[in-house]
């Protein structure tokens, strides 16, 4: 699959995830999966994925109130301002995109098994930092937090000065459907793109390299069989590496260079399973040639 779905980079955003997503993952329950083979879900049609673009890391220093104590106390806030476009994956076919839907709607790829009717949608974006004083140290994790003192700086900053009606979700106010996939043939994608921030705190101001691991722009996800053990839960996420040069004297923000572009890859989560027949189910296992490998 060769076509780009990817939105212009406009207004200070630099980077772009696009989207990634495999024939495999669309077929989901639909293909017949072996017993060594992972189980990929949910698949055509409840399968769903976005496009994420990013600004580079900053950072502000400002009064922060702690609500236990009623104290206001000034600190370095980290930040990333993002945009999220729902997309439609089967764009990725090109011109084989009618035919790829064929494959996807065919009546003879239904799941033996009859599955629950898919639910709405609901996006849950999750922004995670990753933190090293350098590349042999241990890493440091910071979960993106909800503070509506420190958001309202933040799009008094970078948002209000343009005026208009554009608002900036934290990733609470980001949680809802996911609403219908912008065509790359849409003149103005961004029309409808949902804007948000994430926001983190006590980051070690000798944080010299970092990462930033996005959940949330898709509900694709895998389960790879252990041979001793259960099996293992993995979504899949978007993760972009950044640096920082600097030292925790003098803090900059044109300290942070963005190493490369944003990866698709898979993250394993904490789900525990208790779906009743889960392997029979899921690897679409009561069809005939049910432990052969399909292509």
């Amino acid at each position: 699959m060769a076509q780009l779905i990817k939105a212009p980079l406009t207004g200070g955003f630099v980077r772009t995830s696009s989207i990634e997503m495999s024939v495999d993952e669309m077929l989901g329950a639909r293909k017949v999966r072996a017993p060594t083979e992972p189980i990929v879900g949910p698949g055509y049609p409840a399968l769903w994925v976005s496009e994420i673009q990013i600004k580079p890391l900053r950072f502000t220093r400002m009064s922060v109130v702690d609500p236990a104590t009623g104290q206001a106390n000034r600190e370095l806030v980290w930040y990333m301002v993002y945009r999220i476009i729902p997309r439609d994956y089967t764009e990725l076919a090109g011109e084989g995109q009618p035919d790829l839907i064929r494959k996807l709607q065919d009546p003879e790829n239904d799941p033996a098994n009859k599955l629950d009717e898919p639910v709405s949608s609901i996006r849950v974006p999750r922004f995670v930092l990753q933190t090293q004083r350098d590349r042999d140290s241990e890493k440091a994790e910071h979960v993106d937090e909800l503070n509506l003192e420190i958001q309202k700086a933040i799009f008094a900053r970078e948002v209000a000065r343009r005026g208009g009606s554009l608002k900036l979700h934290n990733s609470v106010e980001a949680i809802g459907e996911v609403p219908a996939p912008v065509s790359i043939r849409d003149p103005d994608q961004l029309a409808t793109a949902m804007y948000g921030v994430a926001i983190w705190r006590n980051v070690d101001p000798e944080t010299d390299f970092c990462s930033v691991t996005m959940s949330g722009l898709t509900n694709a996800y895998r389960i790879s069989p252990m041979a001793d053990g259960p099996e293992v839960v993995e979504h899949k996420v978007v993760v972009q590496e950044f640096s920082r040069p600097g030292d925790q004297f003098f803090q900059e923000e044109q300290e942070f260079r963005v190493i490369g572009e944003p990866q698709w890859t898979w993250r394993a989560g904490s789900a525990k399973l208790d779906v009743p027949d889960l392997d029979t189910v899921l690897r679409n296992a009561g069809k005939p040639e049910a432990g052969k490998t399909s292509n």
